[in-house]
């Protein structure tokens, strides 16, 4: 990871030096590293020190009828679901800024161990300024990805076409053989063709919101993304939207979503001027639903709406990261 700790003398080089990815810390262990009292870290979501580039994320997974309403913080895979704070909000500018690497510690529930989950990327945020409402950030957990898979125990693998089981819907499902990194990018488009064709096949070759049947125009669109998925879920239809190039862009920035009860579409919260100058040249307005909800999208389009949908990607994606989302559209 290219972090500030790989550029410059200061607290993220110290922490990176002496943590250890899947280790357990106390409080009292974290108070000596940053050199500050044990009191000073008591109680607190974020901890950093005065001029530092770094600050500690301690997030409890399970919540109790002491956490704070709202929180919806969990781990899925390499990627964290986290809440910012109700009032400070010093680690989102940090976050914007870019002026701090950002070390995440994970705790099951009060009064147990956090463990350490290595630094942290943010990949989509919903910034809330207003006092009393909290951010909503998605961080990949990329230095704990890569051990993950130097362990060999990710439990994402890629999908090969030419062993197939079905699915509970009776869609084609590729089983789950191991993958060399060589074989990446083949195999996702091997995958992504198997998707397509079931993606055709389940919204009847046609736009589900506009319904233009011209093939070559439409995307095969993964309602929850890709790398957020399951193994299942990565090549199941009703994880899908067929769309036209400009709803799939759309959709898949979170500019938009669709409820999952009547398919009406939801637009962004907050437009500004240009925003809606701009949909509105795209004849995009609340008079826009999807053809239909097919039995099984709903949970997906949910996903959607809570965890994509008014979030501002940030673009910090890695080239092979770019590549790997373009074959899984089938766009190249």
């Amino acid at each position: 990871m290219n972090g500030l700790a790989e550029k410059q003398d200061g607290l993220a080089r110290k922490l990176v030096s002496i943590l250890k990815i899947g280790n357990a810390y106390t409080l009292e262990e974290m108070a000596s590293i940053l050199n500050q009292k044990p009191n000073a870290v008591s109680r607190k979501g974020v901890l950093t020190s005065d001029g530092s580039d770094a600050q500690i994320l301690l997030v409890t997974l399970e919540k109790d009828k002491y956490s704070t309403p709202g929180y919806f913080d969990h781990l899925s895979g390499s990627r964290l679901f986290w809440t910012g704070q109700n009032v400070l909000k010093a680690t989102e500018k940090k976050l914007i800024a870019g002026t701090h690497d950002t070390f995440i510690f994970l705790q099951e529930r009060r009064k147990t161990p956090y463990v350490y989950y290595g630094r942290a990327i943010p990949t989509r945020m919903q910034i809330n300024w207003e006092p009393g409402k909290p951010s909503h950030i998605v961080f990949e957990l990329v230095e704990y990805a890569a051990s993950l898979e130097a362990m060999n125990l990710r439990s994402s693998k890629i999908y090969q076409a030419d062993e197939v089981i079905q699915t509970e819907h009776g869609y084609a499902v590729s089983s789950l053989p191991e993958r060399t990194e060589t074989e990446k990018f083949s195999t996702i488009r091997t995958a992504q063709s198997t998707y397509r064709k079931n993606v055709l096949s389940f919204w009847h070759e046609q736009c589900a919101v506009t319904g233009v049947d011209n093939k070559g125009w439409l995307i095969a669109s993964h309602i929850k993304p890709w790398r957020e998925s399951t193994d299942e879920e990565r090549l199941d239809p009703h994880n899908s939207l067929l769309l036209t190039p400009n709803f799939d862009k759309l959709f898949d920035r979170g500019v938009i979503s669709f409820s999952s009860s009547n398919g009406k579409i939801i637009l962004p919260e907050h437009q500004s001027r240009t925003m809606w100058n701009n949909l509105n040249r795209m004849h995009v307005d609340d008079n826009i639903c999807l053809r239909e909800v097919p039995d099984g999208v709903g949970k997906f389009l949910d996903y959607h709406t809570q965890f994509i949908y008014n979030f501002e990607p940030t673009d910090d994606v890695s080239t092979e990261d770019f590549i790997e989302e373009m074959l899984v559209k089938g766009l190249v």
